[in-house]
């Protein structure tokens, strides 16, 4: 995208932050042909950036109503980590290292925001991890897991992030759920380890809780280091 496109684009989204919202919240957008003569630019050129917008969720469409300015959703984001991560722009180790730093704040921010029924919730995830019986369970789980997490931080762009890297924060998940497989006794440390962090959260310590989390990911790499020795020993 050229710096001219941007700043179409940008100007479009100025003069919809000028309009009143209607009675549901929406911005709606001036037509097509209002709009090019406010940018002074022609209506295919327009139509062209509209669709840009569209794309990146920020523009919705209704038929027989108009086009409206909208918050964006995180499927452009889940879309284009996991596309990055097939074509190995970034590795696994890069969003897990992403994730536990993001997953520190979130652990520091939970033990002061979150309320009895986030305790409740993150409780029966972990009791249900415990119980799981395949790998595909535990990983969504635990996605679950971290998905409540960042809830409970009482911050939506957390919210927001975590969901957009939802499909790779699940390939980093599963690639260490089938590492902890393979060591006895690795599993009911991991669900220890989350029942720690949330005990931390409930004794409102926010670096106890940081620690508890970091604690969580230290133990899928001592894991996988014990995989990785007994393959050199053979």
């Amino acid at each position: 995208m050229t710096d001219g496109e941007d700043d179409i684009l940008a100007r479009v989204i100025d003069i919809a932050m000028e309009l009143r919202p209607d009675p549901s919240g929406r911005i709606k957008l001036p037509t097509e042909r209002e709009l090019a003569d406010q940018l002074g630019i022609q209506r295919p050129t327009l139509r062209d950036r509209l669709t840009v917008l569209e794309t990146l969720g920020l523009l919705q469409r209704v038929q027989g109503s108009g086009t409206y300015l909208a918050l964006p959703n995180s499927r452009f984001l889940q879309f284009y980590f996991g596309v990055a991560l097939k074509l190995g722009f970034i590795s696994i180790d890069q969003i897990q290292n992403a994730m536990e730093m993001i997953g520190r704040e979130m652990a520091g921010a939970a033990a002061i925001h979150a309320s009895t029924a986030d305790f409740e919730e993150l409780d029966r995830l972990i009791d249900e991890i415990a119980a799981c019986e395949t790998m595909e369970d535990v990983v969504e789980l635990q996605f679950e897991l971290h998905a409540s997490l960042a809830k409970a931080c009482r911050n939506p762009v957390i919210v927001i992030v975590i969901d957009g890297l939802s499909s790779v924060i699940r390939s980093v998940i599963a690639n260490k759920v089938k590492i902890i497989s393979m060591v006895r006794g690795a599993f009911e440390r991991n669900v220890e380890a989350y029942r720690a962090l949330v005990q931390a959260l409930r004794d409102r310590e926010p670096e106890l809780a940081r620690t508890a989390i970091q604690e969580c990911y230290w133990l899928w790499r001592r894991e996988e280091s014990k995989i990785s020795i007994l393959n050199i020993s053979d």
